[in-house]
């Protein structure tokens, strides 16, 4: 039986195969492919830089004729990372050992750059899923992605009633972001991030709604965090958020929407969003290599002596015993001195 080949991380001889492969990859990032669309080669670029944070970790895999690439992301400091992409399909080479060994190197890649869990969003109908199954990722939350098409704004939205995020509302919006989510969930995610145009609900001094706002050259991505009581206020924070993105009408609007908000799909529909894409988020937790390994004893209970206790025979112990008391009975101790001399004070001489 053949040895695997391993993946290795990209180098820029490897320019040629990723420009060739990228057409034909699966996206695991929705926001990111979404709003920027799939750009491979910038992160992989830029990540080979040395002693630099930047871009994003990318991979590649080649065995004999058949050439594969993977890559994720992860900011310093992030407890979370997200594969981005992996091509070609594999459903075309029917490459699944060669993606398992690419998911492998991006989950200690992961564990070493200080991630907890590397996540993924995919289709619960492709192979993709039942690959990512077979290496240890689990589902954490489902989602739906729904899709408005670029058009003019004509409903009435005068009562525009949010307002723009501020560092200030960092509190309450973690806050409403702990309450919202199962706590599943909360393992795998992280809160939204502050100061990139999001939109707050406000009511008696508390945010009670909370839309994380992502626009790229190529949409606009909406991941929305309602509290149970403004259920009866859903349409009006939703066509206010759709009246303050000024480029609804030339770029599409993506909204997201977990399991545990379903109820948001009818208020969706009515604004002119359509059902798009059904996705499982996936999460593998990582595992971080030891280079050193680090030597401790380890005590077998094979190796343990079990100290019995002495046996005593009768008749020899009655015969000391015997002597003992006729010592005793003489003046004269244990210790071999007299009675006397035992109970004398001794005296210092001068």
């Amino acid at each position: 039986m053949r040895s695997f080949p391993e993946a290795r991380p990209f180098l820029p001889i490897d320019l040629p195969l990723v420009r060739r492969l990228t057409p034909y990859g699966v996206s695991f990032d929705s926001e990111t492919s979404l709003t920027r669309g799939v750009h491979i080669i910038e992160g992989a670029v830029w990540a080979a830089v040395p002693l630099a944070d930047l871009g994003a970790p990318t991979y590649v895999l080649k065995d004999g004729d058949c050439d594969y690439i993977a890559q994720f992301r992860h900011k310093a400091g992030d407890q979370h990372a997200h594969i981005m992409c992996i091509a070609p399909d594999v459903e075309i080479y029917e490459g699944e050992t060669a993606w398992l060994r690419l998911l492998d190197s991006m989950i200690v890649a992961a564990g070493r750059r200080g991630a907890l869990t590397l996540n993924a969003e995919v289709s619960e109908t492709g192979a993709a899923f039942a690959v990512l199954r077979q290496a240890g990722f689990a589902v954490y939350a489902r989602q739906e992605i729904w899709k408005r098409d670029p058009s003019p704004v004509t409903f009435d939205s005068t009562e525009n009633i949010l307002r723009t995020e501020t560092d200030l509302d960092a509190f309450g919006i973690n806050n409403l972001y702990a309450s919202v989510v199962p706590r599943l969930v909360l393992q795998a995610d992280a809160p939204p991030e502050i100061g990139r145009g999001g939109m707050v609900y406000e009511r008696d001094g508390q945010i009670l709604a909370y839309l994380s706002v992502q626009e790229g050259k190529c949409g606009i991505y909406v991941q929305s965090f309602l509290h149970p009581e403004v259920y009866d206020q859903t349409q009006a924070i939703l066509s206010s958020a759709l009246s303050r993105l000024p480029r609804a009408d030339r770029l599409p609007v993506y909204f997201c929407v977990r399991r545990y908000q379903d109820w948001l799909r009818g208020w969706l529909s009515e604004l002119g969003f359509e059902a798009w894409a059904s996705q499982a988020v996936m999460v593998k937790h990582t595992a971080s290599r030891i280079e050193q390994a680090i030597v401790k004893p380890i005590y077998s209970f094979e190796g343990v002596m079990h100290a019995l206790p002495p046996v005593v025979d009768c008749d020899v112990y009655r015969g000391v015993k015997s002597s003992i008391i006729r010592r005793s009975a003489d003046g004269v101790s244990h210790n071999r001195r007299s009675g006397k001399a035992q109970s004398s004070i001794t005296r210092i001489p001068g």
